[in-house]
């Protein structure tokens, strides 16, 4: 587990201070071949659970991707605006977070339905588990090396 949570604070922390396109893209193929490791390991599936489950991930964690990038685009802005946020800038930043989250979450629900249709409810349980882990980890992880809106100028006085 520390490994995967190294690479996901590498990724952030890279992502926030907007490092190279490539940096960001190899990283995220690290976690990703990682992440489908550890999926495999703990799921045990049975060989016909596995014929429908995998090609099922696929397609959600490429969904998935779409959303974190747009989360990765609304740190970005962060990143460049925490020093100098107005008013507009903070609504702005916190709406476009709040519906990244709105829009993580029915995706999960969507998703849920689906994986408890080709493996059972609870196999599709145990994996949304893992799932939340995971996003539960990088949020985690994300939040402390975001400064809080107004830190630096505390800090400063």
């Amino acid at each position: 587990m520390k490994k995967i949570q190294l690479i996901v604070l590498a990724l952030f922390c890279i992502a926030s201070v907007q490092a190279q396109k490539d940096e960001l893209q190899y990283i995220k193929e690290i976690l990703k071949k990682e992440k489908k490791e550890l999926v495999r390991e703990y799921m045990g599936f049975t060989d016909a659970e596995a014929a429908k489950f995998w090609p099922l991930y696929e397609t959600y964690q490429n969904e998935k991707a779409a959303i974190g990038r747009d989360r990765i685009g609304v740190i970005q802005d962060y990143a460049n605006q925490f020093k100098t946020l107005d008013d507009a800038q903070a609504n702005n930043l916190a709406n476009r977070l709040l519906d990244n989250n709105l829009k993580g979450a029915k995706l999960d629900k969507k998703w849920y339905k689906r994986f408890s249709k080709a493996v059972s409810p609870l196999k599709a349980a145990q994996y949304m588990q893992m799932e939340q882990y995971f996003q539960n980890l990088i949020r985690s992880e994300v939040q402390e090396a975001i400064p809080f809106i107004g830190e630096i100028e505390r800090k400063k006085g």
